[in-house]
Formats: C-alpha cells, sequence, structure tokens
C-alpha cells in the first residue's frame, strides 16, 4: 500500500513540456539550390562552401633580377577559400549577401585576400543592384588555361552596378567600377618628368555590357570607358581610353555531355590591361603602359591593342575532359614624333610594338563530384618591331617564347 500511495503521488506530479525541437530545412528553391539551409530561427537561407587548392608549377620566364641561378622555374602553391552565401525573400524578391575569403600560400610565404565582398538585391525577374567587390561587368569568360590565360580580361574589382532582364534571357548591366584595377600606367620615354604617371582617381570606370544566356549556351558584347589623367603640374591634357569587346560561349551536347567552344575578342585604347597581353618571355620582357607624353611634351598619346581568343572543350569519358585553347594579340605603341633607327636594339622591359600568340590545352579528371585533377601546358611567343637585348647574355632578339606547365589537384565543398 505504501508503495502504490507513493507511486500515485509521483504520477500527480506536473511534468515541464519539452522545448520543440527545431530541425535544419533545406531552403525554398526561390533563395538557393544545393548546399542552402533555412537558419533555425529567422527567414534566410545560408550555403557555406569553400575550396582547396594545391598546385606545382613551371614556367621558364626571363629573371627580371639579371642572374639566371636565383629564377625559380618550378614553384609550389597552395590555396584554402571560405565562402558564405546569405539570401533572404523580400516579397518575392531576394536580398543576396556574399563573401569569399582566400589565403595563399607560395614556397612557404603567405597571403590573405578579401577576393569577394557584395551585396545584391535581385528582383522577382532577374534585374537587379550589386555593390562591393565582384567580377567586373566587363568580363564574359576567363579563360580555360591555367598556366596561360592572356587575352581574356577577368579581374575583380569595387563597384556599384545594376543588372536588367528582358525578353528570354537577354540582359543589359552598366557599372561604375574601380579604375585603379585595370590602369596599366602612364609614361614618359625621354625622362623628363620626374615620376610622371597616373594621379588620383577622379572619375571611375564606366563599364556596361548587353548579353543572352539560353539553353544553347551565352553571348555578350561588352565596353568600358576610362579617365588617362597624369598627375604632372604640366599643360598636358588628360586623356579617356576605351576599351570593347564581344564573346559568345555555346554548348555542344551532340558531340559530349560537356563540350563546349568559347570565342572571344576584344580592342582597347588608353585601356590596355583589358587586352591582358603577355608580357614577359624566356629571353626578355616588354612593357605596356596606357599612354606616353609625346616628343614635345604637349599632349599624350594612348597605346591601343586586341587580342582574339578561341577554346573547345571534348569530353573523352564520363570523369575526363579535354580543353584547346589559342589566343593571337598586337601592342601598338606611339612612336609619332620619335625617330627610332631601323637598327634601334632597346633594354629588356622596354615598351616596344610587338605581336604575340598563346597555345595550350588543359586535361581535368573528376574521380567524384567536387574532386579534380588538372594538368595544362602552354606556349606563349612574341614578335617584336626592334630588337631587344637579353639582359643575361646580350643578345638582341627580335623574337621570344616561353614554356608553362600546372598540376592542380583541387577539392570544392
Amino acid at each position: 500500500m505504501i508503495q502504490q500511495k507513493c507511486l500515485s503521488k509521483t504520477a500527480d506530479l506536473p511534468v515541464r513540456a519539452a522545448a520543440p525541437v527545431e530541425y535544419v530545412r533545406i531552403c525554398p528553391g526561390d533563395l538557393g539550390n544545393e548546399g542552402f539551409f533555412v537558419i533555425p530561427g529567422t527567414d534566410s537561407c545560408l550555403r557555406i562552401g569553400g575550396r582547396v587548392r594545391a598546385e606545382y608549377r613551371f614556367s621558364d620566364d626571363l629573371d627580371t633580377a639579371g642572374i639566371a641561378r636565383v629564377q625559380d622555374d618550378v614553384t609550389f602553391f597552395a590555396r584554402g577559400q571560405i565562402e558564405l552565401d546569405h539570401r533572404t525573400s523580400i516579397d518575392g524578391n531576394s536580398l543576396r549577401t556574399f563573401i569569399r575569403l582566400q589565403g595563399n600560400s607560395t614556397d612557404g610565404t603567405s597571403s590573405f585576400t578579401l577576393d569577394n565582398a557584395f551585396i545584391q538585391y535581385v528582383f522577382a525577374n532577374g534585374s537587379g543592384i550589386t555593390a562591393g567587390r565582384v567580377g567586373s561587368f566587363f568580363n564574359f569568360w576567363g579563360g580555360e588555361l591555367m598556366s596561360g590565360d592572356n587575352g581574356v580580361y577577368d579581374p575583380t574589382v569595387e563597384m556599384l552596378g545594376a543588372t536588367f532582364t528582358f525578353g528570354p534571357g537577354f540582359f543589359a548591366s552598366v557599372s561604375v567600377e574601380n579604375a585603379k584595377a585595370s590602369r596599366d600606367s602612364i609614361f614618359d620615354p625621354l625622362g623628363r618628368i620626374a615620376g610622371f604617371g597616373y594621379g588620383g582617381q577622379q572619375l571611375p570606370n564606366l563599364v556596361g555590357a548587353f548579353g543572352v544566356a539560353q539553353a544553347w549556351g551565352g553571348a555578350q558584347v561588352m565596353a568600358a570607358l576610362q579617365q588617362v589623367r597624369h598627375n604632372a603640374d604640366v599643360s598636358v591634357d588628360d586623356e579617356v581610353g576605351f576599351a570593347i569587346g564581344a564573346g559568345v560561349d555555346i554548348l555542344l551536347p551532340a558531340l559530349g555531355a560537356r563540350d563546349r567552344l568559347w570565342l572571344q575578342a576584344t580592342y582597347a585604347d588608353g585601356a590596355i590591361n583589358y587586352v591582358d597581353a603577355p608580357t614577359s618571355f624566356s629571353d626578355f620582357s616588354v612593357a605596356t603602359h596606357d599612354a606616353y607624353l609625346n616628343a614635345a611634351g604637349t599632349s599624350l598619346s594612348t597605346a591601343d591593342g586586341w587580342a582574339v581568343v578561341a577554346a573547345f572543350r571534348h569530353t573523352w569519358t564520363p570523369t575526363i575532359t579535354q580543353t584547346i585553347q589559342g589566343a593571337y594579340g598586337e601592342i601598338n605603341n606611339p612612336t609619332a614624333g620619335y625617330v627610332m633607327p631601323a637598327n634601334t636594339v632597346l633594354a629588356s622591359g622596354s615598351p616596344v610594338d610587338y605581336s604575340w600568340y598563346q597555345l595550350g590545352t588543359r586535361i581535368d579528371w573528376t574521380p567524384v563530384s567536387r574532386f579534380t585533377i588538372s594538368a595544362d601546358v602552354a606556349y606563349t611567343a612574341i614578335e617584336t618591331d626592334y630588337a631587344v637585348r637579353n639582359p643575361l647574355t646580350g643578345i638582341a632578339d627580335d623574337n621570344s617564347d616561353r614554356w608553362s606547365g600546372r598540376l592542380r589537384i583541387q577539392r570544392d565543398f
């Protein structure tokens, strides 16, 4: 009887209800796809991702220090990335905040950078506003080679931009971007003004693009305006540089599951970095500048150049693909007012008119999703209008080249 009473009293004691458990939920499709989850206690979605990359590189670039035995033909490289992608739905629109932190280590020397940090407000129709550090709106395609991707401009810049979508996959974008990200330099060939070069940023770059992205692939035309403003207190007017480009990206599923063809062409005047020409080779190097002070010292003359690039990727097996890429371009430096004899020999690192080409191939093996082992090799050559002297041997020549290669092991998550 005592035992029964005790049990009865115990059963009558009040029991505190357990707190409800809030499980992690998959993010709705309108905010994100694979990897996004709803942050408990909020109506926002988050994706945590990153990358680890190890590379082993070879390149026979010229040793600019002038001593061949101090040049590293082989280098070791490692990179780690962490990224957060946060999205919130607002009345059918989306507010996105993205950040990517990146650390690099080359031969024991480490560095840390803010690779991306931007805010986007995206409307239901796909139009939106972007603010922060992100890829330039001039970008179309960054190239497929690891060891040499000249001829395609693909920087990350601080900017403020807007994108407008209309029709079946068509878009137009406009942005103001940090001009210092695309500047090359301003040069006085006769050395008359000490420290002559770019002045402070007065106007940002104005960039615009128009394109289409559909099931067959995509295409884009783009343009940029850049102020060429010098730093000297002299009566020399500033100039305006510009760049224009066009590209097409065609999917070829009839040839292979991931087969693809890329074509891109760029022309620049006074904004030479948009052409992304190579400058370092095994026998000598050359220089590029946005503008030059003319011989009379009265005005700036802008340099111009162009490049065309093509690449084709083929799927050999479900896990192996190969890309072949080629490029050709020219750099034309203003020579009006300067008299140069036909047998002129320039020092390594001098500005000179030249043409260049590049050819390479890359193989990717992806045994499991988001894990890839890649290898490539690239050959780059140059032909100059005037002979350039090799600083190591003293031999002058009007052509040079370089070989470069890379092995990459990468895991994304």
